[in-house]
């Protein structure tokens, strides 16, 4: 399950009403935050407002006192004129960063764990064009290529893994395999031909 399945998952789990919880984390959203540390973050956050315990600690008794003490002329840190100034560009530097973060925290989209791929090859006379890859178990009819205007360019778009490489090479009318002339990495088949490398 991936970050957006997992917190949709987090999220109905807590719904079920907080009198009536069940405080046993199911296995599901215990096995995917020991993978990510992000959603870990989460479940803990989540345990903390169901158990309460630990959001219910009170302040020292002498807080005040102490405050108020550091808050007296005697003990009050003296700022030197130039700091101020100083102070300016370090608070305008921080606000930026903490923009940043929420921004990016909260605002933009989080990263797909999929890219779409397309794949173009020339091949005027072809009837059919598939290409076959270890990412559809090298199945010569599961990703077949179109060439709607018919102008001999068949493609396709694929929803690959991403930050993985795939080897493929394209079969053309069941009999002929070919590599992918616009591929720069390629490894020898096995069978005195060779297969393109995606990076994705």
């Amino acid at each position: 399950m991936n970050c957006s399945q997992w917190q949709e998952y987090l999220r109905s789990w807590m719904d079920e009403g907080w009198d009536s919880i069940d405080k046993a984390v199911p296995d599901a959203l215990k096995e995917h935050a020991a993978e990510c540390s992000r959603c870990a973050a989460r479940l803990s956050a989540a345990l903390m407002l169901i158990d309460g315990e630990a959001l219910r600690k009170a302040p020292p008794q002498d807080l005040s006192r102490r405050i108020s003490e550091r808050l007296t002329e005697k003990n009050r840190l003296k700022v030197i004129p130039w700091m101020r100034w100083a102070a300016i560009p370090a608070a305008a530097l921080l606000l930026v960063a903490v923009t940043f973060f929420l921004t990016k925290e909260y605002f933009l989209p989080e990263q797909s764990e999929t890219v779409i791929v397309r794949l173009m090859l020339e091949a005027p006379s072809a009837m059919e064009v598939t290409v076959v890859g270890d990412w559809n178990g090298w199945d010569p009819a599961a990703d077949r290529l179109t060439d709607p205007d018919g102008d001999g360019i068949w493609e396709i778009e694929l929803r690959l893994k991403r930050d993985q490489e795939h080897q493929y090479q394209f079969l053309i009318d069941q009999e002929r395999w070919v590599a992918d002339p616009k591929a720069t990495l390629r490894v020898e088949d096995g069978f005195g031909g060779f297969n393109s490398i995606l990076q994705i």
